[in-house]
């Protein structure tokens, strides 16, 4: 289908680049696009407890979202529960501060939420006896070993009852019920429950309490398997926990690089023009950029012009994995903006032209977002950022690489910013937030990817390293391994001082690796 400018009105650009909450999308169609990784194969897999770990944008409810639908396919009966369906009971678990009993709070909710999801179709015709089913779960289930036999007893005779009033159990979710008692086999899938955190040390109990509910109903219950999804900050501080070595087998890192980044938005593009995606190009890595960019010029313009005042003859696909923190989400959200402004311009495919006309918004947006997600955690995060832009002298002693820094020169700003202003934040060790030090400010800007890692290679290109990586760099004990720091491009918009800033020069695209 040839390109044309209605493709980038409004109602398409969702079309034709997905939702940016890919975990939102339509069923059908985040399972025509989506791009199955290797941890998709491991999300699936027979292992009982998988975490699956990874920074906000990167996908963790996408895959959950894409496992679920597949083992709708399978034996597997698939539960989804969210912190909110847990409303009525979460309050007793905000309140208690012991971990056994934290424990047994979350075992009780999980098994109650299970039998719910098994008779939600039958609750208006068999009410009581569903409501006993649930109480069952609450009071007793959650501590049966043979926890799937017991509810298979229980629901079978409500389910052959309520058989014979409905008559038809083939159509709408009336499947999961028969499935389950002929399969014997659950699998929840836990999303969203960290959004409350704060990193307080109430937080950490709170879901190292849930996860070690977790592994004792997968490992005690036969036939039950979990999925949960988990920021990389949340799980990286309950790392520092005795026990979380039970769990570095279940782990599963949801990260992207550059290249599977384009194979997803690649794929996105041929779903929305009805296009065959060739998925043989994948196993051919020596001209798989090459042929990911022969998709994307349905609607890119192959390179940026050599008339361009930054960034001329620069491939597009290089500009947009440069920008985007290696998050799926910011690829969207970028696509949304340059594609509405070539639908504003009537361009039948984006150019250059609309990147720079939305850098400043994007990079603004971008910076909202990290300090919304943060915030709780410092509440002077938005100030601490906007203080590492680049001073005057650091403009004219630096230049292009004024938003780089050797470990020292950032160890030195960030004591400069603490003179102004008083840093504090909420951390492993306390319930209260305290003062935080330099060391302790800087590896919290690596951890929330605001800066990155950087060092040259041997051919003289830029290799970039995110904390999902390496989490350990910037630890007073460990140092930086070589490597110097740089502001991610996406935020260096946010942090501009005006027009004349250029802070676009400081992106070099031809470096990067």
């Amino acid at each position: 289908m040839k390109s044309c400018y209605e493709n980038f009105k409004k109602e398409n650009r969702i079309k034709l680049f997905g939702h940016e909450d890919a975990g939102k999308e339509e069923d059908s169609r985040l399972s025509s696009y989506y791009y199955k990784t290797v941890q998709y194969e491991d999300v699936m897999s027979d292992i009982g407890l998988q975490i699956v770990m990874g920074e906000k944008g990167t996908g963790k409810s996408a895959l959950l979202k894409m496992a679920y639908i597949d083992c709708e396919k399978c034996d597997i009966v698939p539960i989804w529960i969210r912190l909110d369906d847990l409303s009525e009971l979460y309050s007793d678990i905000l309140r208690d501060d012991d971990l056994y009993s934290l424990k047994t709070l979350w075992k009780k909710a999980i098994s109650k939420m299970i039998i719910m999801n098994l008779v939600s179709n039958m609750n208006f015709i068999k009410r009581d006896d569903c409501e006993k089913a649930v109480s069952w779960a609450y009071n007793y289930g959650y501590k049966e070993r043979d926890f799937i036999s017991r509810a298979t007893q229980i629901l079978k005779p409500i389910y052959e009852n309520y058989a014979k009033i409905d008559g038809d159990l083939t159509c709408g979710e009336h499947h999961i019920l028969p499935r389950f008692l002929k399969k014997r086999q659950i699998r929840i899938f836990l999303d969203d429950f960290d959004l409350d955190w704060q990193g307080k040390a109430s937080d950490i109990k709170r879901v190292k309490s849930l996860l070690l509910s977790l592994s004792d109903m997968t490992s005690d219950m036969k036939g039950v398997s979990a999925r949960i999804a988990l920021r990389t900050d949340v799980y990286e501080m309950i790392r520092l926990e005795e026990f979380s070595d039970k769990f570095e087998s279940s782990l599963i890192k949801c990260k992207w690089n550059n290249q599977e980044i384009m194979i997803a938005l690649a794929k996105r593009i041929c779903t929305y023009f009805n296009e065959e995606f060739d998925e043989s190009i994948l196993d051919d890595p020596s001209n798989l950029q090459y042929n990911i960019a022969k998709y994307l010029e349905l609607v890119f313009v192959p390179k940026f012009d050599r008339s361009t005042k930054v960034w001329a003859d620069a491939p597009t696909h290089r500009v947009i994995y440069s920008l985007i923190r290696r998050k799926p989400r910011d690829m969207v959200k970028l696509c949304y903006s340059v594609a509405e402004e070539a639908y504003n311009k009537k361009l039948d495919k984006i150019d250059a032209s609309c990147f720079l006309a939305v850098l400043e918004n994007y990079s603004g947006e971008r910076f909202k977002d990290l300090v919304n997600e943060y915030k709780k955690q410092m509440p002077l995060i938005d100030k601490l950022l906007m203080a590492m832009a680049p001073t005057r002298s650091e403009m004219e002693s630096k230049q292009v690489e004024r938003y780089v820094y050797s470990t020292q020169e950032l160890y030195e700003k960030i004591k400069g910013i603490q003179n102004n202003i008083s840093v504090n934040m909420y951390t492993p060790d306390r319930e209260n937030m305290g003062m935080a030090d330099f060391h302790q400010i800087a590896h919290f800007l690596y951890k929330v990817g605001f800066i990155t890692e950087r060092k040259r290679n041997m051919s003289g290109k830029i290799e970039r390293v995110y904390y999902d990586e390496k989490p350990y760099l910037l630890e007073i004990n460990v140092g930086d391994k070589g490597y110097s720091w740089e502001i991610h491009p996406a935020y260096r918009g946010a942090l501009a001082t005006g027009a004349s800033d250029n802070w676009q020069n400081t992106l070099r695209i031809d470096e990067d690796n």
